[in-house]
C-alpha cells in the first residue's frame, strides 16, 4: 500500500512539474515588420541580407602645371638670360614681377602699368607680359662678317666714342699651365677652340667663338647644368651651368645638348656640340653672368 501511494505520489509530482513547464512555454507573439527580430531588422536593413560593399572613390588624374606658350615643357630657370632689346615676356615658374623688371632693366610700377597688372603683382604662367612701352621697336640685329687677315700687321681703328668707366674693380687673376686661369676665386678655361667672331659689348651680352659644326663643346668651370632646352628665343640649343652663387655661364646655339639638367660637370668636359641653331652662322655664343649681370668673358677665361 505505501508503495503504491509512493508510486501515485510520484506521478502527482511529475505531473505537477510538466504542467508547469507547460505553463512556462507560452507560444511566442507574432513578430510584425519593424519590430525586432529577424524581419525587422532585414526591413530596416538598406543593404538586407546581402554582404556590405563600402562605395568606391575616384581619384581624378594629375595634371601637370601649365608651360609657357611655345615651350617645350622643360623647366626654364626665372634668371636665365633674357633678350634686352624683346618688346614681351612669356612667364615661367619663378618668375615675378621683381625679377622680370630687373632682367629688362625697368621699373616693376612701368611693368604693371604696361600689363594693367595690381598692386599684388598677381602673373601667370604662360601670361605673356609687355616689357617695352607701346609702339617700341626693336633695333635691327647687326650682322658681323668675319675676314681673314690680309697681313700680319695689326691695325687699330681709331676710336669712335669714349668707352664707359668701369666703376668694378678688376678680378683677382693668376695664370696656370694647361690654358686655364683663376679669376673670382674660380679656375677657368675657354669653352671652345676658335676665333672670336664678336665680343662683348653693345648688343653683345658675352662673345661668338667661330668654329665648325659638331666641334666640342665643354664647360668652362666646375658647376651644375640648371638648364639644357630650346626655350629662349635667339640662344637655340641652350645649355646654363651654375658655377657658385656668384657666377654662371651660358652656351647657346648648339647643334646638340650632351648635358642634362641637374647633371655635375667638370671643367673641360663636353656639353654640348657647335652648331647654327637660332644663329645665322656655325658658332657658340657665350655668356658669363655675375650676379645675374653680363661680364665681359676676356676678364675671366685665358684668351
Amino acid at each position: 500500500m505505501l508503495n503504491t501511494l509512493v508510486f501515485r505520489s510520484g506521478l502527482c509530482v511529475m505531473a505537477l512539474a510538466l504542467g508547469a513547464c507547460s505553463m512556462l512555454k507560452q507560444p511566442a507573439a507574432p513578430i510584425e515588420a519593424g519590430n525586432s527580430g529577424a524581419a525587422g531588422v532585414e526591413a530596416n536593413n538598406p543593404y538586407g541580407t546581402a554582404p556590405y560593399t563600402p562605395p568606391t572613390t575616384t581619384t581624378a588624374p594629375y595634371t601637370p602645371p601649365a608651360t609657357a606658350a611655345g615651350g617645350t615643357g622643360a623647366y626654364v630657370p626665372s634668371y636665365a638670360p633674357v633678350d634686352i632689346n624683346a618688346a614681351t615676356h612669356t612667364v615661367v615658374r619663378g618668375d615675378t614681377v621683381f625679377n622680370i623688371a630687373k632682367r629688362y632693366q625697368i621699373t616693376q610700377d612701368n611693368l604693371r602699368a604696361w600689363n594693367n597688372l595690381g598692386m599684388d603683382n598677381n602673373i601667370q604662367v604662360g601670361q605673356t607680359l609687355r616689357v617695352k612701352p607701346a609702339g617700341y621697336v626693336a633695333p635691327p640685329t647687326a650682322v658681323v662678317v668675319a675676314t681673314p687677315p690680309t697681313n700680319t700687321t695689326p691695325v687699330t681703328p681709331p676710336p669712335t666714342s669714349t668707352p664707359p668707366v668701369s666703376t668694378t674693380p678688376p678680378p683677382v687673376v693668376s695664370s696656370n699651365a694647361g690654358g686655364t686661369r683663376t679669376a673670382g676665386g674660380v679656375v677657368w678655361q675657354r669653352p671652345t677652340q676658335g676665333r672670336i667672331l664678336q665680343g662683348f659689348g653693345g648688343n653683345s651680352k658675352g662673345i661668338d667663338f667661330g668654329g665648325s659644326i659638331g666641334q666640342s663643346v665643354v664647360a668652362a668651370a666646375d658647376g651644375k647644368v640648371v638648364y639644357s632646352g630650346s626655350g629662349l628665343r635667339g640662344y637655340g640649343n641652350l645649355i646654363i651651368v651654375q658655377h657658385n652663387q656668384t657666377f654662371l655661364t651660358a652656351y647657346g646655339n648648339n647643334q646638340s645638348l650632351l648635358a642634362k639638367e641637374g647633371q655635375q660637370v667638370k671643367r673641360g668636359q663636353q656639353i654640348a656640340t657647335m652648331g647654327n641653331s637660332d644663329a645665322s652662322r656655325t658658332q657658340l655664343h657665350f655668356e658669363l653672368r655675375e650676379n645675374g649681370q653680363p661680364v665681359d668673358p676676356s676678364r675671366y677665361l685665358p684668351m
